[in-house]
């Protein structure tokens, strides 16, 4: 009898506004918890204990260098290239709150499912990254589609305060 995975029971899609004293919100899953990684907010984690998953995130203000950021988020991700079978590019924008962006993701055997950044391009710099505390295989990859499709309601929910 070949080997097989365990069921996964995965929530329902419910979603509550974040609470940090960062300058922006955001819509997050109900079964993700906010850890701050320092006394003034801008490195958190938005964890996903059931499912051994972090989000990495974190925030800069702006002082005439998002070419920078953005750079080092590109050159973040491509460190996947070797690795990944694919990455995927794909713009974000939404005039109306100036909410603008990148999200990559990757296919394949890669540490990081999916990684992003968001911006309004004059004061404001946001940066994410997903990764799972687990060895990647077959096994995780619902959970893998589950919470990145959980990721672009939280892009596509930001707003800057």
């Amino acid at each position: 009898k070949p080997e097989g995975f365990s069921r996964i029971d995965l929530p329902i899609k419910e979603k509550i506004v974040s609470k940090t004293n960062n300058p922006f919100v955001f819509e997050q899953p109900i079964y993700s918890e906010i850890k701050v990684l320092g006394e003034d907010e801008s490195w958190f984690n938005l964890e996903f204990d059931s499912f051994n998953g972090i989000l990495h995130m974190s925030y800069k203000a702006l002082n005439k260098d998002l070419n920078d950021y953005t750079e080092d988020s590109r050159e973040l991700a491509y460190k996947h290239a070797q690795v990944a079978e694919a990455i995927s590019e794909q713009r974000f924008v939404n005039d109306s709150l100036r909410v603008f962006g990148n999200v990559y993701s990757f296919q394949g055997k890669t540490a990081t499912p999916l990684q992003f950044y968001l911006t309004d391009s004059l004061n404001h710099f946001v940066r994410g990254a997903l990764y799972f505390n687990t060895p990647i295989n077959d096994s995780i990859k619902p959970i893998s589609i589950f919470i990145k499709d959980d990721i672009y309601d939280l892009i596509e929910s930001w707003r800057w305060k």
